[in-house]
């Protein structure tokens, strides 16, 4: 990002404000609710307008398990201390095109609004996103990004997921659902919150105006040319609080062109920068706020703990479910899927601090075999249609060999053969791609063959990812990667770290990912991702 895209899209504290002592006059119970509140309401400066804010919550509902969050972090008691706080979405949240990825993004900056709002409580924030994917990627990965006992997750598609005009049938919609529904299934019930954003060229203006006047003109998109507006439809069937990020920007932009929030203020491209991170913030601590203030007027009572309790209801869209198995098996979790390895070795080839753990091979002849879930009749596959499968395997310009994969038990496939040497002087994680019929049980065998170019046989996997559903490929893989290409998520082929925010308690593992340390008063760190992402 150049220096010019960075002052133009800086923070803008100049256009802060607070609450000053708007709460100092309402009371509850005969107490002011700045004083029963105190930590909730000070020390943070909004840069986002009040009347916006208000705008760019589209829906609240009941909100029951974010009333039931919020009671317990205002009130940590019994074993319920600690909380974790997550985001999974794309380049925007990833924090792409922010001046300090860890410090001035949304998420970052939400975090240790929380951690200073909700003293009592130890709180974590991991950041989870994948540059570059789709909701579709998500649902089949979510293990990589979300803690099973997590508390809140935020998510942020509405850009990567694209358009479809359709109202009914929504493909971004279906899709949505089965995220949707796979992160409220999680064991801890986290609460769920929608945060969209504008979709691409919305933070544009008209063709022929003088901001967009090249022949062609740049992308522009109305108001209505988005997904979100479909989605709310999640929003109140799961009761799933929906924040919107073009609504909170539109009328200050578009309509009243405001110094500080014209849209070149506020993004570089379609990816906010600071400013826009800021406004993103703004609407997720409103949020927090606004729950806070309500548990006050109307507690927290058996209505909403049987609300928060209850199972998900049947989808949306009838059969819109996605399979209840693990699809992405990375680490410890393809481990468990090992049938006999003879010849093969589990190797961490990294370093502690940056994992890159496998099975690995140097001899011909040396077998794994695996066993995992290929059926797909849950999702309503036909049980005919084959399901795609990814191995993670490394290939290199040194030292690699060739190796047969086949299906040797319960399931059928064509044999695929790899060769792991390439010419290039790098070594990256590839993925290899077997179409195999529907099986609960499954048998796969890599074998090592003697055929080198490299004079050497070594041969790494690492993992796998099975389709979430049967048709001979997953549009999401092949959108990222595919068959026979170099698999560039870094942050799921431990290339890269997913950024996390803690306060109290000790760094570990995130998600096959190193825990960075933020603590309360601590000096943040940050890591940049050697390249940048698309979004």
């Amino acid at each position: 990002m150049g220096l010019d895209h960075m002052n133009r899209t800086r923070n803008r504290p100049e256009l802060g404000w607070d609450w000053g002592h708007t709460w100092s006059t309402v009371e509850v119970n005969r107490q002011p609710v700045s004083t029963l509140l105190s930590h909730v309401f000070s020390g943070y400066r909004f840069t986002l307008p009040k009347l916006q804010l208000q705008r760019g919550t589209v829906y609240l509902g009941a909100a029951s398990r974010l009333r039931r969050l919020v009671k317990e972090l205002l009130l940590p008691h019994g074993q319920k201390t600690n909380f974790k706080v997550a985001v999974i979405g794309g380049s925007i949240s990833w924090g792409q095109f922010t001046s300090k990825r860890g410090e001035t993004d949304w998420f970052s900056t939400f975090t240790r609004w929380m951690i200073s709002a909700f003293p009592r409580a130890n709180i974590t924030g991991r950041n989870g996103c994948t540059p570059g994917v789709p909701t579709p990627y998500m649902i089949m990965c979510l293990e990589l990004s979300l803690e099973p006992d997590v508390d809140l997750v935020v998510m942020e598609y509405t850009l990567n997921d694209g358009l479809d005009p359709a109202l009914f049938g929504n493909r971004v919609v279906t899709d949505m659902e089965r995220l949707v529904r796979r992160v409220l299934a999680l064991p801890g019930r986290p609460a769920v919150v929608l945060l969209q954003v504008p979709s691409f060229g919305m933070a544009n203006y008209r063709g022929g105006h003088p901001k967009n006047s090249k022949n062609p003109p740049d992308a522009y998109a109305h108001f209505y040319e988005t997904s979100e507006d479909a989605q709310v439809a999640i929003s109140q069937y799961y009761d799933v609080p929906y924040l919107s990020l073009r609504t909170a920007l539109y009328r200050l932009a578009a309509h009243k062109a405001a110094p500080g929030f014209l849209w070149e203020d506020v993004f570089v491209d379609h990816h906010p920068g600071d400013h826009g991170h800021k406004v993103m913030a703004d609407l997720m601590v409103h949020l927090l706020q606004r729950t806070a203030v309500g548990l006050l007027i109307e507690p927290y009572g058996a209505p909403d703990a049987e609300a928060a309790a209850e199972a998900l209801p049947e989808p949306m869209y009838e059969g819109n479910i996605a399979p209840n198995s693990t699809m992405c098996l990375v680490g410890d979790a393809f481990r468990s899927h090992l049938l006999s390895a003879h010849g093969f070795e589990w190797l961490n080839e990294g370093s502690a601090a940056k994992p890159k753990p496998g099975y690995v091979a140097t001899q011909p002849g040396a077998r794994l075999r695996l066993r995992v879930d290929t059926d797909r009749s849950a999702t309503g596959s036909p049980p005919r249609e084959r399901v795609a499968l990814y191995l993670h395997h490394l290939r290199s310009y040194e030292h690699m060999g060739t190796a047969a994969l086949r299906c040797v038990s319960g399931c059928n496939c064509s044999e695929v053969r790899v060769d792991a040497h390439i010419s290039e002087r790098v070594s990256q994680v590839y993925l290899a791609k077997l179409e195999v019929s529907q099986s609960a049980a499954c048998e796969l065998e890599v074998e090592v063959l003697p055929d080198s170019r490299s004079g050497e046989h070594k041969f790494k996997v690492s993992g796998l990812v099975v389709a979430e559903r049967a048709g001979g490929h997953s549009e999401a893989m092949e959108r990222i990667s595919g068959d026979n290409k170099a698999f560039g998520l870094r942050q799921h082929n431990g290339d890269d770290e997913q950024m996390v925010i803690v306060k109290g308690g000790q760094p570990g593992k995130a998600g096959g990912a190193r825990r960075r340390d933020f603590r309360r008063h601590a000096r943040h760190r940050r890591r940049i991702s050697r390249r940048r992402h698309g979004t």
